[in-house]
Formats: structure tokens, C-alpha cells, sequence
């Protein structure tokens, strides 16, 4: 069992992997495209009710996640029976979300005006665009319940597969309509189209591989199971308002106080920063089932070990993304977007800062959720995103678009960044967190000297051109925190148990 969980860990990161390689480029030279056909006050408006609507994303109330828990189990043990029943909950309840997200945000339509502070110089009614948007929600949600089933199976990767090709074919056929038509909701449109096309295609393949999932099964779930789950919804409830609100409201409030033109700006940044987010994340969100999989059928120290080389392999990574994104950040921007439509260095080492601290709190989140931690500590999150939009609100009236980035660094430093590990510490390893702490605190230091020093060695050579800057910039962020990670830590044993599983890997590759 530990070998099927490592092969399919293996499968289902490099099928993650692959699908963020070619979302960020597709999406890269979509933007570009975009932004050069339709202007950045479009890419402002876009920016904002993509945030609005993912705000609106509450309405699923953490349901997927809690039976994609609620069906670790029976799949472990191959219980068929409740797989039905649990598919079958999953089914009515989605369809149930689609028409809640439809009604609230037709309802949200006369608010427009509070939202956007100075309506942009945009062709199309911003109404209509913003429908259009709301069509692409609320259609997500039909149909990707059987997808999810995949996951929770560990069988991510088939998954990964469709999306690959729906990407590249999406990206290319919106690039076209964009080129020729040069209308704005012709692309929405299309967009609509293609996400249905894909989650009924991604459907039909999950009910190839597991017939059970199209049984209508009459069956009620037991009241204590109705119980628990309906205690997990309640309290992933609370971490999905609160979550998208984190999230959801830095656009909104930078739209309402600075506009929107700083919105396009901010999603410049957000667009690399988010998407190497996602591609580092497609590694550990592989490791989701696999963790769901070993809570249930292992000890605790067991979990302990694997989680400390989760943490070591995470740290090293994003030691990693965090120097080059340092490095390379605005010398990328002026070439991409000009040095007009750029951030100072105090709003880019915030922004890595947020990145970092997001990242490496992956293996904390993904033993938490793995192991079924929703009611405990529920009111984490509601505090996180008060504090977030209080701080963000306050501070932009004295620091600008620094103050919003700066907020969310803060809210995440008081709440979840000690309180998750003292969670999973205390509730699934049954340890002293403190151990937990000295390693993070370790971890920051070295990420903060790896970005420190790579800067000096930039601005030693410093070539004026951007080009050579980014060319320079690129061979300086992959030598120096490689090498400064492998020279500190090559003796301990989180590092010699994930060169341990990179020999496997090849070996099974060649």
C-alpha cells in the first residue's frame, strides 16, 4: 500500500505539474494578447469580478472538501455502498450551489456602481460583462463532483491529462477570437463554452473508470455519518467564507480606493506569483488522498516523519521561487508591461513575503484537511479575514496598494501561521510544537538570506540591460539557494529521505 501511495503521489505530480507548466504559459500569452488587443482597463475589470465572483464561491461551503474526506475511507476499503450514497449527497448538493451562486449574484447586479470607483472606459456594458462572468461560476460547479471522485481515489493525474489539452486548445481558440474580433464578451463567451465542454468531458471518464459513481442509490446516509458531516460542512463553511474573502477582497478594495488601473497592475504580479504558487502546490496536493490514506491506516509518528520531510521539501522549494521571483520580478515587468506598470521594491518583497509565508504552510494545511481537523479551530479563519480586511483598509490610506499586500501579511502572521501547526501537533502527532517552530524559524532565515544575497550578487554585476538582467538574475536564483540548501542541510535526514525518493522516481522512469 505504501508503494501504490508513493506511485501514485508520483503520477499524480507530475500530471499537477505539467497542467500549471502549461496553464501559466497559456495564460501568460493570453494576457499578453489581452492586454495589448483590449487595454489594461479591461485586464482592471477582469481582475475585479473574477474577485467578486470568487467571493460568491462560498455558497459551497466547504461540502466538496468534507466528502472528499467522508470518502477516503470507503475507498480504502472498497466499500462501494457508501461511495454511492456519499456521490448521490454530493450530486443534489451541487446542484443546489449552482443555483444559489446564479441567484445572489443577479442579485449583486445594482451594486455594481459601489464596487468599481470610477466605472472604466470599456465598450460593453459592465453589467453584461459582469453576467457573463457569473455564468462561468455558477456553470463550474455541474458535473465536477464525478471529477472529484478521481482525486479523493488518487487518480488526480487522469484529471491533469484532460486538462493539459483543454488548456493549450482554450488558450489558442481565445487568443483567435480576441485577434479577430476584438470583443470582449465574443471571448467570455467562448470561455463559458469550454469549462462546461471540459467538466462533461472529465465526467464521462471518471464514470468509465468507476461505474459505481453513476448508481442512483436510494439509500440515506446513516444519521451519526449525516452527523459528522454536516459538523465538517459547518465548520469548512466558516473556512470558505472566510477564505474567499481573504482572497477575494484585495482587488475589490484596491478597485474602490485606488482603481482599477491598479487592479491590472496588481494581477500583472499576481498572475506569476499565483501561478507559481499553483505549479509548486500541484506537488503537494498530489500528497492529499495519499495523506487521507495514511491518517487512516497509520500512527501517528508515522505522519510525523512523513510531514517533517513535507516541510523540508516545501521549505527548499519555495526557497527557491522566492529568490528567483525577488530577483527576476521587476526586471520582468518592465520588459513585459513597462516600468510605468510596475511596483517599488517595497511592494515586491511584500508580495514575495505573502508568497512565502502561504507556501510554506502547504504540508500544515494538507495534514490538517487530510486528517479531518474542520471543526477544530473553525473560528481561525473568520478572525483571519476580519483582521485582513480591517488592517488592508486602514493601511491603504497611508502606504497605497503596500498597505492591502501588507494587511493579509499580517492577518496570516497572527492566526493561521502559528495556530494550524499547533493543531496538528497537539490533535494528530500528539508532539510539542515548539519543535515545529524552531525549524519554520530556521527555514525564514535561510529564505531571507538566499534572497538577500542573490540581490547583492545582482546588483554587483548590475548589467543596465533587462534582458541580461533577467538572464543573469535567472542563473544567480537557481545557483545560490540550491546550493546554500544542499550545503546546510545535506547531513540531516529530511534531506537524505527526499534524495531517497528522487533515485526511486528515476529509476522507475528509466
Amino acid at each position: 500500500m505504501a508503494n501504490s501511495r508513493t506511485k501514485n503521489t508520483i503520477l499524480n505530480a507530475i500530471g499537477g505539474v505539467a497542467v500549471r507548466i502549461v496553464t501559466l504559459l497559456t495564460m501568460f500569452i493570453t494576457r499578453t494578447v489581452f492586454i495589448k488587443v483590449l487595454g489594461m482597463q479591461y485586464a482592471g475589470v477582469s481582475g475585479v469580478f473574477t474577485d467578486v465572483l470568487t467571493m460568491l464561491s462560498f455558497a459551497e461551503l466547504g461540502i466538496g472538501q468534507a466528502i472528499t474526506y467522508a470518502l477516503y475511507k470507503p475507498i480504502a476499503t472498497g466499500d462501494e455502498r457508501q461511495i454511492a450514497k456519499l456521490m448521490n449527497v454530493y450530486k443534489r448538493i451541487y446542484t443546489v450551489i449552482a443555483i444559489i451562486v446564479l441567484s445572489i449574484g443577479t442579485a449583486l447586479i445594482p451594486f455594481l456602481r459601489y464596487i468599481i470607483k470610477e466605472v472604466p472606459d470599456v465598450v460593453e456594458d459592465i453589467r453584461l460583462i459582469y453576467v457573463f462572468y457569473l455564468l462561468s461560476t455558477a456553470s463550474s460547479y455541474l458535473l465536477i463532483y464525478k471529477s472529484t471522485f478521481l482525486t479523493a481515489a488518487q487518480k488526480d493525474y487522469i484529471v491533469s491529462r484532460v486538462k493539459v489539452l483543454f488548456t493549450v486548445i482554450k488558450a489558442a481558440v481565445e487568443c483567435v477570437l480576441l485577434i479577430v474580433f476584438r470583443n470582449f464578451l465574443i471571448y467570455l463567451g467562448f470561455s463559458v463554452v469550454a469549462n462546461l465542454l471540459q467538466n462533461y468531458i472529465l465526467a464521462k471518464i471518471t464514470e468509465k473508470h468507476y461505474p459505481v459513481i453513476k448508481e442512483k442509490n436510494a439509500e440515506k446516509l446513516e444519521p451519526s455519518e449525516r452527523k459528522k458531516l454536516i459538523n465538517d460542512v459547518r465548520a469548512l463553511a466558516l473556512y470558505k467564507v472566510s477564505g474567499t474573502v481573504l482572497n477575494g477582497t484585495d482587488s475589490v478594495i484596491t478597485s474602490s480606493i485606488l482603481g482599477t488601473v491598479y487592479v491590472g497592475i496588481l494581477g500583472n504580479y499576481n498572475l506569476i506569483s499565483n501561478n507559481v504558487y499553483l505549479f509548486v502546490m500541484q506537488i503537494f496536493n498530489a500528497t492529499s488522498a495519499s495523506i487521507g490514506n495514511l491518517a487512516v491506516k497509520s500512527t501517528s509518528e508515522h505522519q510525523h516523519r512523513v510531514f517533517r520531510e513535507m516541510l523540508f521539501l516545501c521549505f527548499w522549494i519555495y526557497c527557491f521561487c522566492s529568490t528567483a521571483l525577488w530577483t527576476l520580478f521587476n526586471p520582468f515587468m518592465y520588459i513585459w508591461q513597462g516600468q510605468e506598470n510596475s511596483f517599488t521594491l517595497f511592494v515586491v518583497a511584500l508580495l514575495v513575503a505573502d508568497f512565502y509565508v502561504k507556501g510554506v504552510l502547504s504540508p500544515v494545511t494538507q495534514f490538517r484537511t487530510s486528517n479531518g481537523l474542520f471543526v477544530q479551530g473553525k473560528y481561525r479563519p473568520v478572525i483571519m479575514a476580519v483582521l485582513n480586511v480591517g488592517i488592508s483598509i486602514w493601511l491603504v490610506n497611508y502606504i497605497g496598494i503596500a498597505g492591502i499586500i501588507l494587511g493579509t501579511l499580517i492577518s496570516r502572521a497572527l492566526t493561521q501561521l502559528w495556530y494550524d501547526p499547533w493543531l496538528i501537533y497537539r490533535r494528530v502527532f500528539k508532539k510539542n510544537v515548539a519543535e515545529y517552530f524552531a525549524v519554520y524559524l530556521l527555514y525564514i532565515a535561510v529564505t531571507v538570506g538566499c534572497c538577500a544575497l542573490s540581490q547583492f550578487l545582482l546588483q554587483l554585476i548590475y548589467p543596465q540591460n533587462n534582458i541580461l538582467q533577467i538572464v543573469i538574475g535567472l542563473g544567480i536564483s537557481l545557483i545560490v539557494p540550491n546550493a546554500v540548501v544542499v550545503l546546510l542541510f545535506h547531513r540531516t535526514a529530511n534531506f537524505k529521505a527526499i534524495m531517497e525518493i528522487v533515485k526511486k522516481t528515476i529509476k522507475r522512469k528509466v
